[in-house]
């Protein structure tokens, strides 16, 4: 999650300890709201009914990203969606729309790898990689290489497990989270909320209170900037 945590630490002007949490908030909440809407193509679609056609594709292309003004994401997204993701992020209201104003572009370039739109079971998994750790470069590869079924790739090749481990949990569906994965809590969770986001099904809530019993008494008590395992 390097890459976005900088362009929010950018877009904040510092780098405080927060940071990373706000990232993770930021990213989870976009990510809900691209789920949502319908997807990567109906996002699409609202940037090209509101006559900006030209930054979205260039987001959903290869090529370089076109930047977008707060008050153009603004037109799109609406006053009241940014305040709240900002909100749920800890991110000061007056510095919302900018900071989505950097992140949105990066975040919807990954989800699309080579103008590829993933449906929304692989979108839940797409993010449950991303928010998890594996990091968005392998987790765009394992994507394209879902699309691109002849371009497996190379054993030899620099992360070329997690790649390849990315891949078969997309190809797969949202059955589960990759070892080690871990979530640290933000305001406005819940343990079901959490199970929808890795599994795609809020009633496995349970999964996650059974594996970190030693933090949490109560599944109805989580608290902000907890880490919990998931397994």
């Amino acid at each position: 999650m390097n890459m976005f945590t900088n362009l929010v630490k950018n877009a904040l002007g510092g780098d405080g300890p927060s940071a990373q949490t706000q990232t993770q908030a930021l990213l989870q909440g976009l990510l809900d709201l691209v789920d949502k809407s319908g997807g990567v193509q109906a996002i699409a679609d609202k940037f090209q009914q509101s006559g900006l056609g030209d930054i979205v594709s260039s987001w959903i292309g290869t090529g370089r990203n076109k930047p977008i003004t707060a008050d153009q994401l603004a037109s799109v997204l609406g006053p009241e969606q940014i305040r709240t993701l900002s909100q749920q992020a800890g991110i000061p209201a007056e510095k919302g729309a900018h900071v989505l104003a950097d992140v949105f572009p990066a975040l919807v370039d990954k989800l699309s790898p080579d103008g590829q739109f993933p449906d929304r079971n692989k979108l839940i998994t797409i993010g449950k990689f991303i928010l998890g750790g594996l990091g968005v470069a392998a987790a765009a590869k394992a994507v394209a290489s879902i699309f691109k079924k002849d371009e497996e790739p190379s054993a030899a090749a620099p992360g070329a497990a997690e790649v390849q481990e990315a891949a078969a949990a997309v190809a797969h569906g949202p059955s589960g989270a990759p070892a080690g994965t871990t979530y640290t809590v933000v305001s406005g969770d819940t343990l079901s909320k959490i199970a929808k986001r890795f599994y795609g099904n809020a009633n496995q809530w349970n999964r996650i209170f059974e594996a970190n019993r030693d933090l949490i008494k109560d599944p109805d008590l989580i608290y902000p900037d907890q880490v919990l395992r998931i397994p």
